[in-house]
């Protein structure tokens, strides 16, 4: 697995199977053809996410019990699958109270079937897309959004969609449980940092989580000489440590990470701006050498971000949940001979989107910031030599 996919959520899925219960009787072999294709959409589904169903439901109370189900568990997103034509009313029950998106599959494991010799039943397994105007319009009728997902199995375009939306009904379940900090300010003056707590509120229910500098500096004050022993470890087969970085400058760092690391998770933050200035020695440093604290908490799927960039680690998280990566940059030249634009920032990194080990420098001065610290290099994102920039 790529690194940048190492804290992925994993979506939880209600696949609602419905089916005709009329047809049973007159078609014998109907039910299992429907249900071996079941089956085998279960299979896809499974590399996508995990999957709960109620098994093939074909009445109302079947129907009410599978959104019973659906409610108890809490499936991040729900699959009608049509086997063949169904009344709107095997769909209904289940759904109606759900707050999670709805698609149905209007989808088949053929790409087409033998017509001249194809008989009744053969026919009715193809049939599913006969449904879809209904269920459509019933669900429009009871003002449930949803979308229609069409392709045949073997289509990667209709796959990607499905995983695309299980990934972000999943994400967007998190998110709005989740807890979002902010520690100390934002950048003085900057107009683009700060957030609108109360659309964050609206959107979540949720107001910031904000810790106080001082539980920081009370931790690092009580770390032990194991934790600190463990965390060094920790750094020196994570990092390439480069010749610039004494064992000074790694004990503080690793002192704070510890620090870091109790105070978010005491609150279990899982996304967090956070800035100070600092009018002692100490509680700069606390700040200036966050890099490996917080780098090391976004590798395990607690971003941060400097400057109290909240919206940005938000970002992140929402990134690193869908298994993608992402990480705290702004444009930083133009390069227009090569057409291209160079990015970067000084402070904490994403460690998971380096190519390689990330190289850790000392740097004595983090521009426009109090404080000096140790900082990273991306292996895939510099150029070797080149100690202008740091990330």
């Amino acid at each position: 697995m790529p690194r940048s996919e190492a804290n992925r959520l994993r979506p939880k899925i209600g696949l609602l199977t419905t089916g005709h219960a009329y047809y049973w009787s007159q078609f014998p072999s109907l039910k299992d053809k429907g249900l071996r294709m079941q089956a085998k959409l279960c299979e896809i589904l499974e590399t996508i996410g995990d999957v709960l169903t109620p098994g093939l439901v074909d009445t109302i109370e079947e129907s009410r019990r599978a959104g019973e189900t659906f409610q108890r568990e809490k499936v991040d997103i729900v699959f009608v699958f049509p086997l063949g034509y169904c009344t709107g009313m095997v769909m209904i029950p289940a759904i109606k109270d759900l707050q999670v998106p709805v698609r149905i599959l209007n989808a088949h494991e053929d790409r087409r079937y033998d017509y001249p010799s194809a008989d009744t039943a053969q026919y009715l397994h193809h049939e599913g897309v006969c449904c879809i105007p209904e269920f459509s319009g019933t669900l429009v009728g009871i003002g449930k959004k949803f979308r229609v997902r069409t392709g045949p199995f073997d289509d990667e375009r209709l796959w990607n969609e499905i995983r695309a939306d299980a990934d972000g009904a999943a994400t967007a379940r998190f998110f709005k449980d989740m807890a979002v900090g902010l520690i100390g300010n934002t950048y003085t003056n900057m107009v683009d940092m700060p957030i609108d707590e109360h659309r964050f509120l609206r959107a979540t229910g949720h107001l910031l989580v904000r810790p106080e500098i001082e539980e920081i500096k009370d931790e690092f004050q009580s770390v032990t000489a194991l934790e600190l022993k463990d965390m060094l470890e920790e750094f020196r087969t994570m990092n390439d440590v480069d010749e610039t970085v004494t064992d000074e400058h790694l004990t503080f760092s690793a002192q704070a990470a510890v620090a870091y690391d109790k105070v978010i998770h005491h609150y279990d933050i899982q996304a967090f701006g956070y800035y100070w200035w600092g009018k002692n020695d100490l509680t700069t440093q606390l700040r200036a050498q966050s890099s490996l604290a917080v780098s090391r908490l976004a590798a395990l799927g607690r971003p941060g971000v400097t400057e109290g960039d909240v919206k940005t680690a938000m970002a992140m998280k929402v990134f690193d949940l869908l298994g993608a990566g992402g990480m705290f940059v702004e444009f930083f030249a133009m390069d227009f001979d090569d057409n291209t634009i160079l990015f970067g920032h000084d402070g904490p990194s994403n460690v998971n989107m380096s190519n390689g080990r990330p190289r850790l420098m000392h740097l004595d001065v983090h521009h426009g910031k109090s404080g000096h610290a140790l900082g990273y290099r991306l292996s895939d994102l510099s150029r070797p030599g080149d100690h202008s920039q740091s990330h």
